[in-house]
């Protein structure tokens, strides 16, 4: 009888079998390249959330779209795998808090002055990156990880 092994089971065996692999690091760079494969269709729901929920009158929401949106994947040979995404932007003088006009806060010139004291707090629509990804997209990442995986510990035999 075949039995398919999913979820932390398929990690587990993957991480056990890599272990007496010589071409383990092929194996890792492989898996790391099926776990990026969703990754332009998360940036794009990013971008269109951030212009949907962020007001687009002085034109916020189209600023930080623009954003880059870069991911690190990590996959260790022990039972650990991840992604991270991380939004920047550079502003006038120095790198922008997108962490921040996710959580729903957002810093903006008094009236258009820009000097010392002449900036006050905006509240925004909070979870235009976390939210989206949560929502939308961590179903999809999931199961493209297990595919991946499963695909994997099949080639080496299992």
């Amino acid at each position: 009888m075949d039995a398919k092994v999913t979820g932390a089971e398929s990690l587990n065996a993957l991480a056990r079998d890599l272990r007496g692999v010589a071409d383990r690091k092929e194996i890792l760079k492989q898996l790391r390249k099926e776990l990026r494969e969703p990754l332009p269709r998360v940036r794009q729901g990013i971008r269109d959330a951030a212009r949907r929920m962020l007001p687009g009158r002085n034109g916020l929401g189209a600023w930080v779209a623009k954003a880059r949106i870069p991911a690190s994947v990590r996959v260790s040979t022990s039972n650990r795998a991840g992604i991270t995404l991380k939004g920047g932007r550079n502003s006038q003088g120095a790198r922008s808090d997108l962490n921040a006009i996710d959580r729903g806060r957002v810093r903006a010139p008094s009236w258009g002055r820009r000097g010392p004291g002449a900036w006050h707090n905006q509240t925004v629509t909070a979870g235009f990156m976390s939210d989206t990804v949560a929502d939308d997209y961590a179903a999809e990442w999931q199961k493209a990880a297990l595919d991946a995986v499963d695909k994997v510990v099949i080639s080496l035999g299992r």
